[in-house]
């Protein structure tokens, strides 16, 4: 009886576990989440912001880190080209927007209008959103997303 309580328990664990843990080691950047930082940062490495809008247990945001980020076509491009950051539309780790109001995630989801994961916004060197899409994009889809968004 206990093992099968232990079990029910841990099924929704495994199932709530984000994308970033998902995901091809270095698809997603170690950041303070201070945006204005991370695009001036990857504009002098000639690199944009991708910011990835997810929330536990998404079915699509999972999708997308076993496939989409695992092609290696994707991966590559990802890594020369971009710093990824994950956020959880109802998380709580404290984010400062490029109008330098820091806020919870949840917050920052809720100002920008995000509803649905994935959400991802790609950013500009000057923190301009150039492209931002919701859903699950396949390997062939986001590349030619991240082809036309790739810096110049």
């Amino acid at each position: 009886m206990r093992l099968a309580w232990l079990a029910f328990l841990c099924v929704p664990l495994i199932a709530l576990a984000g994308v970033t843990e998902h995901a091809p080691k270095g698809t997603f950047s170690d950041t303070f989440l201070i945006v204005p930082e991370d695009v001036r940062d990857a504009a002098r490495a000639n690199k944009r912001v991708i910011v990835f809008f997810e929330q536990e247990g998404c079915p699509a945001c999972l999708k997308m880190a076993r496939t989409t980020f695992a092609d290696r076509s994707v991966s590559d491009v990802l890594r020369r080209r971009f710093v990824m950051v994950a956020l959880d539309i109802h998380g709580a780790r404290e984010t400062t927007w490029l109008d330098g109001k820091p806020r919870p995630e949840k917050d920052l989801a809720r100002y920008l209008g995000i509803q649905a994961t994935p959400t991802v916004l790609v950013l500009d060197e000057h923190g301009k959103v150039v492209e931002r899409f919701v859903g699950y994009r396949d390997s062939r889809a986001l590349g030619a997303i991240l082809q036309a968004a790739s810096p110049r």
